[in-house]
């Protein structure tokens, strides 16, 4: 029987190869564009910089602090 720590990793695990393909996938396509002469055109472009820019807005995880200050 699986735990349920298991099962999480299992699903990250998995998430992770998709991830994985996916990129590898991006990648031979870009890879077969070059080869073939062609570039990805405006749109292409314009994908790629929409894309660049929610990576940069998505909010970033911070560390949370207490608040409480440690008395000596």
């Amino acid at each position: 029987m699986i735990t349920e720590h298991q099962e999480v990793a299992r699903h990250r695990v998995a998430e992770q190869v998709r991830a994985a393909e996916m990129r590898a996938l991006r990648n031979e396509k870009k890879d077969a564009l070059r080869a073939a002469g062609e570039t990805g055109g405006p749109r292409h472009e314009l994908a790629g910089v929409l894309r660049r820019l929610a990576d940069r807005l998505e909010p970033q995880p911070r560390h949370r602090r207490t608040g409480l200050s440690v008395v000596r």
